[in-house]
């Protein structure tokens, strides 16, 4: 027998004191929650260690802009959402603590691996392998949740889970940062395996190392969730497609809202480093003390904002408040992210990012939300995965737009902020077009299930009441 860690307290085995203590207790899915939370900020410091090292990488590899632009954003988006679609159904049927265990374990060695990479093809491949293990995590973490937290507080509880890719981009420029400044010294020095030292393929190494250990203490010490009665024999039964066929001209403009707000998010996370570094004449140390910290306090605080605006207290009425939210939150957001890329002192560039990220984390926090109030409980998984592909490839658009801007447009070294700007402006412009009608019709949805649930009460027999006369 191996040994587990309880997830619930039996409360009916407490005595009266005890109970009271256990109801002023985080609840069963928060204590889940911050075991997951802490798993997908490391997937977010492995994943983001590139953004802060574009210029080394470049320099050793010999890569272009473009290729950068691919390997952070289309090429690993595209990775993870096939990935995801691949390994949803066993998310749908299997032992989600299990998948997730073993997807830490291998996405840091992947991690490891890209320090060991002698070309851009070995550092594709281990970037690959890297967005293959994260795949499995939020789809996998986002089921759990909506199995065991209550409805109305899912989005709430995914917002906060939506806090871990901040707070992770924001220790990895942080502390890489440090580490990368620390190990200065000893480039050049020759290394067995290695052979000679560059900081960058040191920090891949010792980032990815830790992590190995957090995925065996998930995967031995953890148990799955139950999942509601007869929930994975339902979904090894049903498919997907026909609830996607039905649905799909609704699923398509509701993800294409999201899905630009992603591009421009991802190019925010892919490209703000280097800009600093070029336009505004920074290192790599002092973007990591000053965009690291920013980074994670904004897309915390912008997270916590989106944990009060998309909670809904009609729980019938959740879907559509959670999509009016986020274009509110786009329009206030759209004039600092089209400043930042062109501000003039890299201070003003930081607080118009500042702004920027917190209003747009508040969005981004609810991204899957929708479809996970939407789909049916046995297809949330399969849904998910697959409107994620989409969401994905366009996301990963942004990182490869800057970069071929920047290449081919905007090819002098201070370009890359003209490049941001007119990136960030077309997938604004799309996203102001496709969020009003979103908005309009997940009303309508809505409407259309309040009015099929009071339909069915309706129609439901009366049990005759009896009266007994004294």
């Amino acid at each position: 027998m191996r040994p587990v860690v309880s997830i619930a307290p039996e409360m009916s085995s407490l005595s009266p004191a005890a109970a009271r203590e256990g109801r002023r207790s985080l609840p069963p899915w928060a204590r889940l929650l911050l075991v997951f939370n802490l798993i997908y900020i490391l997937s977010y410091v492995d994943r983001q260690l590139l953004s802060l090292v574009v210029g080394p990488v470049k320099a050793s590899l010999n890569l272009s802009d473009v290729q950068i632009g691919f390997l952070q954003g289309f090429g690993f988006s595209m990775v993870l959402a096939a990935s995801a679609l691949l390994t949803a159904r066993r998310v749908d049927t299997g032992n989600r603590v299990r998948l997730i265990g073993l997807a830490v374990i291998a996405w840091c060695v992947m991690t490891i691996m890209c320090g060991l990479a002698q070309s851009f093809t070995m550092l594709l491949l281990a970037r690959t392998g890297l967005a293959v293990a994260e795949a499995v995590v939020p789809m996998a973490v986002l089921s759990i949740l909506s199995d065991v937290a209550p409805r109305s507080t899912l989005p709430r509880a995914a917002a906060l889970f939506m806090t871990s890719p901040y707070l992770g981009s924001g220790l990895a420029l942080l502390f890489g940062g440090a580490l990368l400044a620390l190990m200065a010294p000893y480039e050049g020095v020759v290394l067995p395996v290695i052979g000679v030292f560059e900081p960058w393929r040191g920090l891949f190494i010792i980032i990815g190392l830790p992590g190995i250990l957090l995925g065996l203490l998930v995967l031995f010490l953890m148990k799955e969730p139950a999942r509601p009665k007869g929930g994975a024999i339902a979904a090894s039964q049903v498919s997907v497609w026909p609830f996607l066929r039905k649905n799909a001209l609704f699923l398509f403009t509701m993800m294409s809202f999201y899905a630009f707000l992603n591009s421009l998010a991802m190019s925010i996370y892919a490209w703000t480093p280097a800009y600093m570094i070029r336009v505004h004449g920074m290192d790599a140390a002092s973007v990591g003390f000053s965009v690291g910290p920013m980074i994670a306090l904004s897309g915390v605080s912008g997270c916590i904002l989106g944990t009060y605006m998309m909670s809904c207290k009609t729980p019938e009425r959740a879907l559509s408040h959670v999509v009016r939210q986020s274009m509110r939150l786009t329009v206030f957001a759209t004039i600092p992210l089209l400043l930042m890329p062109i501000a003039p002192t890299p201070w003003l560039a930081v607080l118009l990012f500042a702004i920027g990220l917190f209003l747009n984390a508040a969005v981004m926090s609810s991204t899957l939300t929708p479809i996970q109030l939407f789909a049916p409980p046995e297809l949330r998984g399969r849904a998910t995965a697959i409107c994620s592909l989409y969401t994905s490839a366009m996301g990963g658009m942004g990182p490869l737009a800057v970069g071929a801007l920047a290449d081919f447009v905007f090819p002098t070294p201070t370009g890359i902020g003209y490049a941001m700007a007119v990136s960030f402006g077309a997938a604004l412009l799309i996203a102001w077009i496709v969020g009003p009608i979103s908005v309009r019709w997940t009303s309508r949805m809505d409407d259309m299930r309040i009015a099929a649930a009071a339909e069915r009460v309706s129609d439901e027999p009366r049990k005759p009441v009896r009266l007994q006369l004294g």
